[in-house]
């Protein structure tokens, strides 16, 4: 990843220190005294749960009580409080590029030699590192939950024709084909939202760059490869699945294919484990079960996984010693599971497990450390890519769109590049 400095940061995000007065930025729940330490916390589906846990919390650790205080634009909000130099103490962010690029800059604190980092499981806690480092070695946050990335798929149509989870991308396109034979689309896409296409993008990146995802685009940063050269398979398999599917798979978006898929018209849903509550909201009865988008070598098939909620704090924060004791509480192993259980997320310490028959088939892929993250995780949000991906559903000219990755790459990274 590209280093920059803190200073170097700020200097561009000048621009939004107005955006603090516009609502939606900040928002709070719960009632806090002027001592609290404060948790800038983002995700709306657990804004109850975070309730509760700060109220125990504070409880038992009155002298370092905490409050929640629910941000939905998150990123913009680190950005404002960051420029106005007024860091929130403990801090919940999603594990992706923009975690990244916060990192970079150096203003989160390091957890790599503390107690509770030593007992999360190694695949999942390196996942953080990969986006971005404040320094060497560094692990910028905490990971209290993962989501896994795969294809989810409906237990009671595999039955009624006899099909088993493919362990190979052979035997998958042989499944798609049976099903297809049989009358039954064997995939319920949504395309119309542009980032539908992520997640097929993802799952067969990561059993085919087997010399690791995070290492395949740091390569790519120094122009040692290139999207035509490198990723053309990969851009193959997703035309080829998308193939398999809904007629309507350009008119209908996320919303309405989990509602789709949730009535039995598909077979296989390719998206993250985040859609599971979303289906059993339109059919709880659904019986659903995963398994990981098949390499070509069942051996290098691995769960896609990112950081759905990590902890971190600012570098030099007050009260270091309460926010910890705090965060050491969120991922004791009882409040981690209470978390993933009501979140349908995977717990990230070694040795935790998960009970829900819509999980279980990926757990043996993190229990064997056969992890690999989300390749989109990687782009600069100044390269277009669900736009570009959208495109090239539709069209299915792969040529045209491993260009446009290459060129549109290119362009961001000079420019970034210009900016250090």
């Amino acid at each position: 990843m590209m280093p920059a400095t803190r200073r170097q940061f700020l200097r561009g995000l000048g621009a939004v220190t107005a955006l603090g007065a516009l609502g939606g930025l900040q928002g709070c729940s719960g009632s806090s005294s002027d001592e609290d330490l404060e948790l800038f916390q983002f995700k709306s589906e657990a804004i109850t749960f975070f309730d509760t846990i700060c109220r125990q919390f504070s409880q038992q650790h009155p002298a370092a009580a905490i409050t929640q205080n629910f941000v939905a634009d998150n990123i913009t909000g680190l950005r404002v409080r960051l420029v106005k130099n007024n860091m929130p103490p403990a801090i919940t962010i999603n594990g992706d590029y923009n975690f990244g690029d916060l990192a970079r800059t150096g203003v989160f604190a390091d957890f790599s030699g503390t107690d509770v980092y030593k007992k999360v499981n190694p695949s999942v806690g390196q996942i953080l590192g990969t986006l971005g480092r404040g320094g060497n070695g560094q692990i910028n946050g905490l990971p209290l939950a993962n989501n896994g990335s795969g294809v989810i798929y409906n237990r009671d149509v595999f039955e009624k024709h006899s099909v088993e989870p493919p362990k190979t991308w052979d035997e998958f396109i042989a499944v798609c084909d049976k099903l297809k034979a049989a009358g039954v689309d064997p995939f319920c896409w949504g395309f119309k939202d542009n980032w539908t296409g992520a997640p097929m993008f993802n799952s067969i990146s990561g059993g085919f760059l087997t010399g690791g995802v995070a290492a395949w685009y740091e390569k790519r940063r120094k122009r040692e490869v290139t999207f035509a050269d490198g990723l053309r398979p990969v851009m193959t398999k997703m035309k080829t699945l998308a193939s398999y599917g809904n007629r309507n798979k350009f008119e209908i978006g996320y919303n309405d294919a989990n509602q789709a898929f949730s009535k039995g018209t598909a077979a296989m849903y390719l998206h993250g484990t985040y859609s599971i509550p979303a289906i059993r909201s339109y059919n709880p009865k659904i019986q659903l079960g995963t398994f990981a988008t098949p390499a070509d070598d069942e051996k290098n098939t691995k769960v896609v996984s990112g950081v759905d909620v990590a902890l971190t704090m600012p570098v030099e924060p007050d009260r270091r010693d309460d926010v910890m004791a705090f965060f050491d509480y969120l991922m004791s192993e009882p409040v981690m599971t209470r978390y993933c259980k009501a979140q349908v997320a995977y717990p990230t310490l070694t040795g935790t497990t998960v009970t829900d028959p819509a999980l279980t088939g990926l757990a043996p892929y993190f229990a064997a450390q056969r992890v690999a993250t989300y390749s989109d995780h990687n782009f600069p949000p100044a390269v277009n890519l669900n736009a570009y991906m959208q495109q090239f559903l539709i069209k299915g000219d792969v040529d045209a769109f491993a260009r446009t990755l290459d060129t549109q790459w290119d362009k961001v990274i000079n420019r970034l590049n210009r900016t250090q």
